[in-house]
């Protein structure tokens, strides 16, 4: 019988990171810091290797752990994402001090007791085709949020505006009209100082605005031709468009990490959790809402339920049947997502068979 074998542990931060090594039974081997670059991503890969390790554990793999978590990918380990939370329990169980040491190898043993965390996303060796899309959702989502930020800021200060301005601007309608229609108004209509300084920014404002919403807008119909070309049928699905349909491609990368439904729904955050007691060996009675998992899927697997609620009989016909064996309108509504989690991830499962056998060398 052959002996198990060590587990890793990484804990990475900008300038370098730490490996810790722990035995079967969770005893410190080793641990030693690494420059956080091409040099030592190589010495770290030979002292893993020389000990025997096969699976390891990084948490941060997509910070400061994303390139250290490509390399250790690449060069063949079993490599998986630890929260931040598993780690520190080991830490809070054994009254340990917080160092990069300690923290490499709580996040060793953190692993050991639950080998089957899920794998680091690593795009880039997964599919580099892939790894181009989150580049371009990152960038159009980095717009969205500094343009929703500017347009808060916008709110307030039309608020802030003389009342003989604000009164011909309106109070009521979408911010982006009420700042379109700033332009109209002449600077000399303001009786203060500080409202004709704020008309004046405001309407400069109005072309960088609409050059970003106009930024945005390129970069979604670029997404779409993007995954026109990786294949996937995602968008067929009632609800979900490029954008959600974009998010779940970058976000789960392989969808053959996944070998059951409920495993992606324990990771996307939609399987209940059991909240019950007293049945012994029988079944949970109760359940309740998972508050943990990958928040973003959650989020599109939510609109995409209420979207096909209101426009997509067999939703509409699924959800009535819940309600109608005594389910609750929210937990009706888990169900569904539940069920949209299991269609979602058997469809990104058929569209990878279909890739790779049109591409046989990706991946």
């Amino acid at each position: 019988m052959t002996a198990p074998s060590p587990t890793a542990g990484i804990d990475p931060h900008q300038q370098n990171f730490t490996v810790g090594i722990v035995d079967e039974h969770g005893v410190e081997i080793i641990h030693q810091a690494f420059n956080n670059d091409g040099e030592g991503y190589a010495v770290a890969i030979d002292v893993l290797t020389t000990h025997g390790v096969c699976q390891v554990g990084i948490e941060g793999s997509a910070s400061w752990g994303s390139h250290v978590a490509i390399a250790v990918t690449a060069a063949g380990f079993d490599t998986r994402e630890v929260p931040p939370s598993r780690s520190a329990a080991q830490r809070r169980s054994r009254r340990l001090d917080k160092t990069d040491a300690i923290d490499a190898i709580s996040i060793a043993r953190a692993l050991q007791a639950e080998p089957a965390l899920g794998p680091v996303q690593t795009l880039e060796v997964y599919d580099p085709f892939v790894a181009k899309i989150e580049a371009v959702l990152e960038h159009r989502r980095s717009l969205v949020a500094t343009r929703t930020l500017m347009l808060h800021h916008v709110g307030d200060q039309l608020a802030k505006l003389p009342s003989e301005v604000r009164d011909e601007l309106g109070t009521t309608g979408k911010l982006e009209q009420r700042l379109r229609r700033v332009a109209s108004i002449e600077t000399s209509k303001a009786t203060t100082p500080s409202g004709r300084y704020r008309l004046e920014w405001l309407a400069d404002y109005i072309d960088r605005d609409r050059a970003t919403a106009t930024e945005i807008q390129r970069l979604e119909r670029l997404l779409g031709k993007l995954l026109d070309e990786h294949g996937t049928t995602l968008r067929e699905e009632s609800g979900i468009g490029p954008i959600a349909a974009a998010t779940l491609v970058c976000e789960v990368g392989d969808p053959y990490r996944f070998d059951r439904e409920s495993k992606f729904a324990r990771w996307s955050g939609t399987g209940a959790i059991a909240l019950s007691s007293g049945e012994g060996s029988n079944e949970p009675v109760r359940h309740r809402l998972d508050f943990r998992g990958n928040r973003r899927i959650n989020s599109v697997l939510y609109i995409a339920s209420i979207t096909q609620q209101r426009r997509h009989e067999p939703a509409q016909t699924y959800l009535e049947r819940k309600r109608s064996e005594g389910k609750t309108n929210r937990e009706a509504r888990r169900a569904h997502k539940r069920h949209l989690a299991n269609r979602v991830i058997r469809r990104m499962w058929k569209d990878e068979t279909t890739r790779k056998q049109k591409l046989p060398t990706a991946a």
